[in-house]
């Protein structure tokens, strides 16, 4: 077992030496061992005497490219099997990542670093942590990656980061720089070194050069430079299968990339076969969209890892360069891929959580010890995103921004209305009239607004669209289009009405309140409302701590839910409460000095302690929660709904409800319908348990 366990070594050892060669890491050390200053900790083996040294498989030295004055260490963890992956594999990468980050902290102290940094003039240094985890029974192209189940390390590991190369990873960089040496045999290759948030102000930064900097090797995108005589080419080869919206992009960044370089460009996909007919045509189309005809007339698409199919067909090219200077894009109009600065302006959006972005970096196997936006930012930046991968990002910003945001006030009224005799109070009228907002960033698409009834529902509802255009904002947000919708309610038996605002961006909830306020006045005049009402609004500020956590979760007990039945809450945002002192012997003062803000997610949070003690709610201020819902009925058929219940800091912290995701039936049912029903619930228990609150305060 044990001459078995050292050949799978050795030849685990043999394939990353082949790779760190071929992507230019020529003069990487080996067979490397170090002292270990952490000897009780870092005692995975249970030794008597703790543990002495760490051995380094292999270890690479070098001046990055993509990062100013930055000396790079790649501390490097070879793992490989000749069995196949495991079926489950978290507990195992734990302990790959573990002995990993062990030795990297060790490192850290080393006199090996000293050594590494001699010769070098550096600014700064990163050590970067590299397993290689493969596989000689798996598939050549079977991700690992991908079959992690979100693995959670354990908390004392210290480290910057680690990435992860597996069996599917080490294949697509291999393949790449193997289709460069079979398919371009007369010219010079070297790797493309794009300009990052990171590098851009470097006067004597290098273009291209013999080393794959670690940042791509976890791209999906790698990018070749080739040279023959005066001729330059640009290659891009991609680790997706072709689809018309992912070319599109890839001509923009193909086009940005490719300026005052060259306007000879090579784009790869894989398994594209290239010569049908029917995909040339795809290809011709997109191209005609293009506007500069003299780039995409010298940029050529073609297919790799097709066999026999995959006959390059051999185009002219040019060695002219255009003298044009490429404009910043303005907006995304879909033909925009996003790098360095750019990109790094998207990731810095306050819709796109931390959370998030890390996620993402998961999925591409790097792992952020501490994965705040101030360090997963810089490595984002410093990849090239594929388009899938921004389109995720794009969905992230968008969808937080675009969801409708739901907020509602009571006003009494003289008498009991009818939403028929409302309108004939509410006649139409022009929002750029009552708009005075001289600075203002929007425009509206539909200035005229008209009250539209609904006699059934006894509601007035009136909609409209804003085109929005921020010039100081990154390109991403420049242009957008917001809905906003104001709904009088009169359905209820009692004298008041019910003003609900819909709103998908800030600028609306401003309108919105623009037109309540417009409303207001006419029903004045016309003697609906007396002169001194007031608008009757769920506030945090009028509430306790007690009393705004009953008000919460009251939306999770099921006795008052007719149509939808809760399943649980996902998560909450508490935070103590620093304007109360927490007694000596409170359960929960361990939280005052180390945990001001807290975000639980999970199972059945609702039954952690913090929470199921009365005792403790006077202490913590809470901002909201987001609970799923299930339902099952011929409304809506059988699904899910998860509902995000919060106070507004940006808005006087008063309380408005959000729709993030209902899972239904979309051949069968109607999303209106089945929102509409429950917000019934909702409204319900929202209007019932705020009113009971101030009952009892007032008594």
């Amino acid at each position: 077992m044990g001459e078995v366990s050292k050949n799978s070594g050795e030849l685990g050892e043999k394939y990353v030496s082949n790779f760190l060669n071929l992507i230019g890491w020529t003069n990487h050390q080996e067979g490397l061992s170090i002292e270990c200053i952490e000897s009780e900790k870092h005692n995975t083996h249970n030794s008597k005497n703790g543990r002495k040294t760490h051995g380094i498989d292999k270890l690479y030295a070098y001046m990055s490219p993509m990062d100013t004055s930055t000396l790079i260490h790649s501390v490097i963890s070879v793992k490989h099997t000749q069995n196949e992956y495991p079926s489950s594999p978290n507990n195992k990468f734990k302990e790959f990542m573990q002995d990993l980050a062990y030795t990297i902290e060790c490192y850290h102290e080393s006199e090996l670093i000293i050594q590494n940094r001699d010769n070098y003039t550096i600014e700064d240094e990163k050590i970067i942590g590299l397993l290689f985890w493969l596989s000689t029974e798996s598939d050549r192209n079977y991700s690992i990656i991908n079959n992690l189940q979100n693995p959670r390390l354990n908390d004392d590991l210290q480290y910057d980061r680690i990435q992860i190369i597996d069996n599917d990873r080490m294949e697509y960089i291999s393949n790449s720089i193997d289709l460069i040496k079979t398919e371009y045999k007369e010219y010079k290759y070297s790797f493309y070194y794009f300009e990052t948030p990171n590098n851009i102000a470097d006067k004597e930064k290098q273009s291209s050069g013999k080393i794959l900097p670690i940042e791509m090797l976890n791209s999906d995108i790698q990018i070749f430079k080739l040279e023959k005589d005066k001729e330059i080419i640009l290659v891009l080869v991609l680790k997706d299968n072709f689809h018309i919206d992912t070319l599109k992009r890839v001509f923009g960044l193909a086009h940005r990339l490719s300026n005052n370089l060259t306007s000879n460009v090579h784009i790869y996909f894989k398994n594209f076969e290239h010569e049908v007919q029917k995909n040339k045509n795809i290809v011709n189309n997109i191209k005609q969209q293009f506007k500069d005809k003299s780039f995409i007339d010298h940029t050529f698409v073609f297919g790799y890892d097709i066999g026999f199919k995959s006959t390059q067909v051999k185009s002219e090219t040019t060695l002219e360069i255009p003298n044009e200077k490429l404009e910043k894009p303005s907006y995304d109009n879909g033909s925009l891929l996003p790098y360095g600065e750019h990109l790094r302006a998207l990731l810095s959006s306050s819709l796109i959580s931390a959370s998030e972005l890390n996620t993402l970096l998961k999925k591409k196997g790097i792992y952020i010890c501490k994965p705040t936006k101030e360090n997963t930012i810089p490595v984002l930046s410093s990849l090239i995103l594929t388009p899938n991968e921004f389109e995720i990002l794009k969905e992230h910003q968008k969808s937080k921004e675009d969801k409708e945001k739901r907020q509602d006030t009571k006003i009494k009224t003289v008498n009991k209305q009818n939403a028929n005799d409302l309108k004939k109070h509410l006649k139409s009228f022009n929002l750029n009239k009552i708009d005075t907002n001289k600075f203002r960033n929007y425009e509206y698409k539909t200035p005229n607004i008209n009250f539209a009834l609904d006699k059934d529902k006894q509601i007035l509802t009136a909609e409209y669209e804003i085109k929005r255009k921020q010039g100081n904002k990154s390109w991403h947000e420049q242009i957008d289009i917001f809905k906003g919708q104001v709904i009088i309610d009169c359905s209820k038996d009692e004298l008041e009405i019910i003003t609900k605002s819909i709103s998908t961006a800030k600028e609306t909830l401003y309108i919105n309140r623009l037109i309540i306020n417009h409303v207001k006045e006419q029903l004045k005049k016309a003697k609906v409302i007396s002169e001194t009402a007031k608008e009757e609004k769920i506030l945090m500020n009028d509430m306790t701590n007690e009393e705004i956590l009953q008000f919460l979760l009251a939306f999770t007990n099921n006795s008052k839910l007719k149509n939808i039945e809760f399943n649980d809450i996902i998560s909450i945002d508490i935070e103590i409460d620093e304007t109360v002192t927490l007694p000596n012997d409170s359960q929960i003062k361990w939280m005052e000095e180390k945990i001001k803000k807290l975000k639980l997610d999970g199972k059945k949070i609702e039954d952690i302690e913090i929470l199921s003690k009365n005792e403790n709610h006077k202490y913590l201020k809470c901002w909201g929660i987001v609970a799923s819902f299930n339902f099952n009925n011929s409304i809506a058929g059988k699904g899910n709904v998860k509902i995000d219940f919060r106070f507004n800091p940006h808005n006087k912290n008063e309380f408005f409800i959000q729709i993030n995701k209902i899972d239904y039936d979309k051949k069968i049912y109607l999303y209106r319908k089945i929102e509409e029903m429950v917000l019934t619930d909702i409204d319900n228990i929202k209007f019932t348990k705020h009113k009971e609150i101030m009952e009892k305060k007032n008594v």
